[in-house]
């Protein structure tokens, strides 16, 4: 008998507890209704858009040359290698050339002695007498003319042993080394200007009113923390290509950006839209498939259907469905219901 009135009073007492945990619960959340979902507010105006579109593309350098020796022999010293920054008129490489030096020192004696042998001519012409065309005449019959054209001859074949770079750049491409043969038609090396860069990338045709020349782009490569170059629209060429897309060329503006040539990147162009409400992206959601943002009017959500006119990394532009001067809701959002109480918070 004590057993069963024990047991009694303390399913009375849980009971209690229950009834009482219950009526603070739906104290609690009558007081949470009562002061309405905490939000976040933004007001909007009509400002300028960017529209952006990414594209892939690929960088090429506009100074870029590949370097050939104009004779053949083996080579006699490497005076620079890949990766190597190089002035203009810096020497690269060099052939062997014993014997064309020998040629050189050989034609500079015998123009010497042509020489000699003009001084001569004069002499014994006479000086008062000597005429322009008996000057020809006495160079022509002493051999100085033959002599300095020889020597000019000798100085180019020399000459044509070293291979200089055309402008300044970066060396790239060389693959031989010292005492291989080179020949006339082997590509030595090139040579890249790496301030001088374009990047070509391709439009699909219903995405050509974003492009146009002069417009300015960006360009980054596919790593996403790598910094945004600059650049400006030079060619856009106006025709279709059997892929439906559109060719399009950019020359890169910034300097020391640190891209190679044939380096695939990202590209951002960017259109400007005027006079839309732009709103972040966090005001946005969906409901049933359909896009809605909320606005607050005496303390209470409103549900607007919004039409997208475009769209950036953080941004959306509105052009139907709020207005200019609108306070839109930016957090909070995501389980409002139309005239549901909100409590605005201030950022």
């Amino acid at each position: 008998m004590f057993k069963k009135v024990y047991l009694l009073i303390i399913l009375a007492l849980v009971a209690c507890g229950k009834e009482e945990k219950t009526s603070q619960e739906e104290e609690s959340q009558s007081k949470v209704f009562s002061k309405g979902t905490s939000v976040e507010v933004v007001k909007v105006s009509d400002s300028v858009f960017n529209k952006q579109l990414w594209v892939n593309g690929k960088i090429e350098a506009v100074k870029k040359a590949e370097l050939r020796f104009q004779s053949s022999n083996q080579l006699m010293s490497l005076k620079s290698a890949n990766g190597d920054y190089v002035k203009q008129h810096q020497i690269i490489g060099v052939l062997e050339n014993s014997l064309l030096k020998n040629n050189v020192q050989k034609a500079t004696i015998e123009l010497q002695k042509a020489q000699n042998k003009f001084a001569e001519e004069k002499i014994n012409y006479g000086q008062q007498n000597i005429t322009p065309s008996i000057l020809k005449n006495l160079e022509i019959k002493s051999g100085v003319i033959e002599a300095r054209n020889n020597l000019e001859r000798a100085k180019i074949e020399y000459d044509q042993t070293f291979l200089k770079a055309p402008f300044s750049g970066i060396v790239a491409n060389i693959e031989k080394r010292e005492g291989d043969y080179i020949g006339t038609a082997d590509a030595f090396c090139t040579v890249i200007n790496p301030n001088a860069l374009e990047v070509s990338f391709a439009v699909l045709e219903n995405e050509y009113q974003f492009v146009a020349k002069k417009q300015e782009i960006e360009v980054r490569g596919y790593n996403a923390k790598q910094k945004l170059f600059k650049g400006r629209i030079t060619e856009v060429n106006p025709l279709v290509d059997e892929n439906g897309l559109i060719k399009v060329t950019a020359s890169i503006t910034d300097k020391n950006t640190g891209l190679l040539d044939g380096m695939n990147v990202k590209v951002l162009i960017n259109q400007p839209l005027h006079n839309v409400v732009v709103i972040p992206k966090s005001a946005l959601v969906l409901r049933s498939n359909r896009e809605v943002v909320f606005t607050v009017e005496n303390d209470l959500a409103k549900w607007n259907y919004v039409e997208i006119a475009g769209e950036n990394s953080d941004s959306y532009a509105i052009n139907k469905g709020i207005k200019s001067s609108d306070s839109v809701i930016i957090s909070g959002n995501l389980n409002l219901a139309h005239d549901a109480k909100v409590n605005v918070v201030l950022q």
